[in-house]
């Protein structure tokens, strides 16, 4: 039997059991003693009451008598020394043997008049003139409980209780409560069964509550009916499953936000391991070139040859380019960590695209690259003028390496909400989309041998891309039929 509720349900069955038993065998050998010593202390209430009359023949007391009787059910004789009856009982009354054997007695002083055949059973004395005793009427086969004694006017007074009627009315109380009982029993079984029903029900609840917080899931919620200790627990219970939640979904946000981070160094480890490999990648050819100078100089190789200013010349360009590539990677470091505070003016885009392009047009006339620029109104933005410069120039030079054969090359204006976009397209062979999201990386090259070009190291885009991010301005590429264009925004002053 697991189940509280049956626990329950049988405990009260039980007990309501064993309080009608209780009450059975209280009635049966604890209600007549009870009764018997309560009717000995009313016996001697009544005798000390009619002592107390005043009436020498017991006239004018009559209805006093008469209510005694009425109220108590016991029979009251009076008599004297002589044995005259005084007051007598209708039961003493009706016994005509009695009153026959009564008026045949002599006048003696001290003289009982006997009742009706009796047996003594037993006595107990209160004092010196009165007395309790036990009889067995011979005749009716009744028992009786007698106070016999002296009045203080020296009559003579009997005070009889039949017991029968306490045997009859212990003997109907116990059939009347088991009458009652029985009914009374099931009502109180039906009773513990709901009793019990309602009992368990929020600690089932709870239960299924507590289980389903087990397996994680916090949706189940006690019902709470009451402010008693079961209430009370169920609130608690509620309570604790939303903080748990609370807890687990901050633990799994911490869990994500730490795989991310994990994912991100190992995403940066990875990328330091690719910078590494492309850096010296970068820095093997002119190591070697100026080694090979350096070695040809010492050993007076180009002064035989009357090529010494080449040999050094060579040697100083290869020295520029790793100078700009050191440059360029701690440019992007200092970017990339916040370590460079942006230096933000307002100044106005047209005339700025405008200002750096003609930079470049003795660079689009050798080229034959044919320039688009289309204008738009006049408008102010918000910016780090010198790093805007760098990403517009990183774009253009990205976009003079890379055009084709059609040297077409257009920068165009445009406003979306609170920005200006610059776009610079050039046309090129077309370009897989899955290879864009690559450009960004440092050193990356789409020329799987990694030719060189001049002046080429595969860092402009990634000075590009911290550039924006650190300044919060959008930035990306988007390939055409014909070519690619790339973009970025710069914030229109408010």
């Amino acid at each position: 039997m697991n189940s509280i509720k049956k626990k329950l349900f049988f405990q009260i069955g039980s007990l309501a059991i064993i309080l009608i038993g209780f009450m059975v065998l209280a009635n049966t050998y604890l209600l007549q003693p009870y009764y018997i010593n309560k009717e000995k202390k009313q016996l001697y209430t009544y005798y000390k009451k009619i002592n107390n009359f005043s009436s020498a023949d017991y006239t004018d007391s009559l209805s006093d008598l008469i209510s005694i009787e009425d109220a108590s059910n016991i029979d009251i004789l009076i008599y004297n020394s002589k044995g005259d009856i005084l007051y007598a009982s209708k039961s003493y009354m009706k016994d005509k043997h009695l009153l026959e054997f009564l008026g045949s007695l002599p006048n003696k002083k001290g003289l009982k008049p006997p009742g009706p055949p009796v047996k003594i059973n037993h006595e107990e004395p209160i004092n010196d003139k009165v007395r309790y005793i036990w009889v067995d009427d011979l005749m009716s086969g009744g028992k009786s409980l007698v106070l016999t004694g002296q009045l203080d006017n020296d009559y003579n007074i009997d005070l009889r209780l039949p017991l029968m009627s306490i045997k009859k009315s212990i003997s109907l109380s116990n059939r009347f409560l088991l009458f009652t009982g029985i009914p009374l029993f099931l009502i109180g079984i039906i009773s513990a069964y709901f009793l019990s029903k309602s009992f368990t029900k929020p600690i089932l609840q709870m239960n299924k509550a507590t289980n389903s917080m087990k397996q994680l899931d916090f949706s189940t919620k006690c019902t709470v009916l009451s402010n008693d200790e079961i209430g009370q627990l169920a609130s608690s219970i509620n309570d604790m499953s939303i903080e748990l939640e609370k807890t687990i979904k901050s633990l799994n946000t911490s869990n994500i936000n730490l795989q991310q981070e994990i994912a991100e160094k190992t995403k940066i480890d990875e990328r330091r391991k690719q910078l590494l490999n492309n850096v010296s990648h970068e820095l093997k050819t002119p190591l070697s070139l100026m080694q090979g100078y350096a070695e040809g100089l010492k050993l007076n190789v180009a002064q035989k040859h009357n090529r010494t200013d080449f040999y050094c010349d060579v040697i100083v360009d290869e020295v520029k380019k790793m100078n700009q590539l050191v440059q360029n990677l701690l440019n992007i470091n200092q970017i990339e960590f916040g370590d460079t505070t942006p230096n933000n003016t307002t100044f106005e885009i047209v005339d700025f695209i405008e200002y750096i392009l003609k930079k470049y047009d003795h660079i689009f006339s050798e080229k034959n690259i044919n320039l688009q620029f289309n204008p738009i109104e006049p408008i102010s933005v918000y910016a780090d003028i010198l790093k805007a410069e760098q990403v517009l120039t990183n774009y253009l030079n990205n976009a003079i390496q890379y055009v084709d054969n059609h040297k077409d090359i257009r920068v165009t204006l445009l406003t979306k909400d609170n920005h200006v976009r610059i776009e610079i397209y050039n046309s090129c062979e077309k370009i897989d989309a899955d290879e864009l999201d690559k450009l960004w990386l440092s050193f990356y090259k789409r020329d799987k041998a990694r030719t060189r070009q001049p002046g080429s190291h595969g860092l402009g885009l990634s000075i590009v891309k911290a550039i924006q991010e650190a300044s919060n301005n959008d930035y990306g590429v988007r390939t055409t039929t014909n070519g690619i264009t790339f973009w970025f925004e710069l914030d229109i002053k408010g």
